[in-house]
């Protein structure tokens, strides 16, 4: 699976620009403040409809304009195919080998991809909402139905915290019945995940860390119970719990406060660990991402690093060169030049400036 055709219209600071590229690595270089970022946004939101780096679509507008437009054309099981999508302040569009969806969401598993950025440091930092939010996105790429059991569950919670709130019990018991399988599928799944993700972590990390540990654990409210008793035990709780949450007036246990723990070398990562050593662990955990969501899908996502060679120090940097021909379709930012490895992989290099863009 590669991206050949990319085209963006008043996405950030392009106004048209169209782009052909390499099957395998393709590098944005130039000075920082140029668009270079911008380009993996656009390629992270036609994956996901979403942004990594904000919440607000018409963030993504370029100023003076009212719409943004990005149009991928590209080969998927030796099909070639294409992706438009279009935000206007009020309407989504998304057209898929000339099929309409009228949500964003149905972009995903369309180009699932993997995004290694500077930010990814909130994962390690940030607080447990982070966590799960890069476990349902990661799910959600290669899974169809995760997303509906994540929409259903909060949909259902939602209504219950309202009755929680208002201290009624009347149709409490039909909105739990609706959790409770939802969310034993999204524990399920996470628990899952985490387990395949911590098998490819580790083995990352003792590559760039010459032999340091890397272990991931899912912290959920049913530890220790078997999958086929997640529903059962989860509604048995929310009954019991009814009076004492009606206090608080919301859901106090589920998967809405799920955790993953991130050690390294034994110790949480977010408190003993230095800032290189918590890049290694997020380079080792998106490489392992990456690994999973190959594994799931029987073919390569995409791979995309913002900022190559800030995430780890000279060596390590070394070691990722090596490996990055073998990861499929590749982007890159750098604010240098980046020569190819080897003669033998397809490479493009692209020299960006104030959104202008130069093939080399």
């Amino acid at each position: 699976m590669h991206i050949t055709h990319l085209k963006l219209k008043n996405f950030r600071n392009y106004k048209h620009v169209e782009l052909s590229f390499s099957p395998q690595i393709n590098v944005f270089w130039g000075n920082n403040g140029q668009g270079k970022t911008n380009l993996l946004e656009a390629i992270h939101v036609l994956s996901t409809g979403r942004s990594p780096r904000t919440h607000r679509l018409q963030d993504m507008i370029l100023q003076g304009e009212t719409y943004f437009y990005i149009e991928a054309h590209f080969t998927k099981n030796a099909i070639s195919q294409s992706l438009k999508i279009y935000y206007d302040h009020t309407a989504k569009k998304v057209i898929y080998n000339e099929t309409a969806y009228p949500h964003f969401s149905s972009l995903l598993g369309i180009l699932p991809s993997v995004l290694l950025s500077p930010d990814d440091l909130v994962l390690i930092n940030g607080s447990p909402a982070e966590r799960r939010r890069f476990l349902d996105l990661h799910i959600a790429q290669i899974d169809p139905l995760y997303l509906f059991y994540l929409s259903r569950y909060y949909k259902a919670m939602k209504q219950r915290n309202e009755l929680l709130r208002c201290q009624s019990h009347e149709t409490l018991n039909a909105w739990e019945q609706v959790m409770a399988p939802a969310a034993s599928y999204l524990m399920a799944k996470r628990k899952r995940a985490t387990e395949l993700l911590q098998e490819s972590c580790s083995r990352w990390m003792k590559l760039f860390s010459q032999g340091e540990d890397l272990n991931l654990f899912y912290h959920f409210f049913l530890q220790g119970s078997k999958e086929e008793e997640f529903q059962s035990k989860l509604s048995a709780h929310w009954q019991n719990t009814r009076h004492k949450e009606m206090q608080y007036g919301t859901t106090t246990t589920g998967p809405h406060r799920d955790d993953i723990s991130i050690l390294h070398c034994g110790k949480e990562a977010k408190h003993f660990s230095s800032e290189g050593q918590k890049r290694s662990c997020i380079a080792s955990l998106r490489f392992a991402q990456w690994e999973h969501m190959r594994k799931w899908i029987e073919t390569p996502p995409l791979l995309a690093i913002d900022d190559f060679g800030i995430q780890l120090d000279a060596q390590r940097h070394k070691q990722l060169q090596e490996q990055i021909a073998h990861f499929g379709q590749v982007f890159l930012t750098s604010p240098h030049s980046i020569a190819p490895t080897t003669d033998h992989i397809p490479f493009q290099a692209f020299h960006v400036q104030q959104g202008q863009i130069d093939a080399e």
